[in-house]
């Protein structure tokens, strides 16, 4: 599944008017492709041109690595 979102500003901006922070809003169908739920807690790794965004398992042994 692949749709087009954008990085909508969050948060207060700082002395300049700038934001610092970005959201995402995902649907629940989009989730339960990914096998997570509203109220996941996940991990966010940022890569060279990737934002990766895995479920938080107890054991972080189980995250995948090869992106």
């Amino acid at each position: 599944m692949v749709r087009k979102k954008k990085l909508s500003p969050s948060g207060a901006k700082d002395e300049d008017g700038e934001y610092h922070n970005v959201h995402v809003n995902l649907h629940e169908d989009e989730l339960a492709v990914a096998g997570m739920e509203i109220g996941d807690e996940v991990f966010v790794r940022v890569r060279d041109g990737k934002i990766i965004i895995q479920k938080a398992h107890s054991d972080p042994e189980d995250l995948e690595h090869d992106f």
